[in-house]
């Protein structure tokens, strides 16, 4: 990566050193040329891009073989960082278990990933989610079978399918990695990019169980749980003291979610409904019960033309309150 002039930057002019090399678009023939490894540089070029995000969370989210270059000296350089990416050290986190259970073709473990990165609908069918993530590591991460295009086109499918929205900042991830792949693609045609991204999660994985890096993980976690001890104390006395004193106070929101609240809704619906056609119905019947009243025609009195026409409606009612009980289940 260029160095900084940071003496010579300002708010709004950025100044790196100058790289001298081939850009990787026209690259092939250098590469034969010098009897350079060419998937050495791929895989050190992708380790590179993998380090960023998994490990610093600032990334360049424009690799491109424009922005690549082989320099005099054998090595990829990156040019061109007017496009980066940012993410936070829990995303990070959740990338890296995504990338540990695709490697162990885990559906459960991957359906937690993705819940964890992505933002899903509320009442979500994660059973269904990790069937569905289950048959798609089936197809695509088996023993013999080599991840392709269709692969991504696949999982995007199923975050449709779910309703499931990508955050801009892990969008920009894949899409840094998918520009990333088509760069590498120049240097060795058909590189496995979903392997050796799984193969470099593994190592990252292993590197930081050593002790210097568990300790270290370890010291931070407990700087960041320190101000939470810290207040600890006097929270656990103010609900003591309240219990004491006959003071604390347990709220309940009872049908806070929505699909409850829809729920009660149709139910008393239905029961209103019931209850009205059962009403008309029997005042249509004391209707035709009554004898008397004006006559609109000799076989026909006004209170029976009444009682048949409350009869009509109370059928309907109540046959709408059965259709609605055997159609389709309610959310509950």
């Amino acid at each position: 990566m260029p160095g900084v002039h940071e003496e010579l930057c300002s708010r709004g002019v950025l100044v790196t050193e100058w790289l001298e090399g081939t850009p990787l678009h026209s690259v092939s023939g250098v590469l034969d040329e010098r009897g350079l490894d060419r998937d050495a540089l791929a895989r050190t070029m992708l380790e590179c891009l993998l380090g960023q995000i998994m490990t610093s969370g600032v990334f360049h989210a424009d690799p491109h073989p424009g922005n690549l270059l082989l320099l005099e000296n054998g090595r990829l350089g990156m040019l061109d960082f007017g496009s980066v990416g940012r993410i936070d050290r829990s995303l990070r986190s959740t990338l890296r278990g995504m990338l540990l259970a695709l490697h162990r073709g885990d559906p459960p473990g991957l359906c937690d990933s993705l819940l964890a990165l992505v933002t899903h609908p509320e009442h979500i069918d994660e059973r269904q989610l990790e069937r569905a993530l289950g048959q798609f590591l089936a197809r695509h991460f088996a023993p013999g079978v080599k991840p392709d295009r269709e692969m991504f086109a696949e999982l995007f499918s199923i975050v449709a399918r779910y309703g499931i929205s990508v955050p801009p900042e892990i969008a920009a991830v894949f899409r840094a990695l998918a520009t990333m792949e088509g760069s590498l693609d120049r240097l060795v045609p058909g590189f496995d990019i979903v392997a050796e991204a799984r193969s470099f999660a593994v190592t990252d994985h292993l590197q930081k169980l050593k002790p210097e890096a568990l300790g270290r993980t370890l010291a931070e976690e407990l700087i960041s749980v320190l101000p939470m001890l810290r207040r600890l104390p006097r929270r656990v006395e103010r609900i003591g003291s309240a219990v004491e004193s006959g003071q604390l106070v347990v709220g309940v929101r009872v049908f806070g979610e929505p699909a409850d609240r829809r729920f009660v809704r149709s139910l008393v619906h239905e029961v209103l409904l019931t209850f009205l056609g059962g009403i008309i119905g029997l005042v249509g019947v004391q209707l035709l019960r009554t004898s008397g009243g004006p006559r609109i025609s000799e076989g026909l009195g006004l209170f029976e033309l009444f009682g048949y026409n409350l009869l009509v409606l109370s059928c309907v009612l109540v046959m709408r309150v059965l259709f609605l009980m055997i159609g389709a289940p309610r959310e509950r």
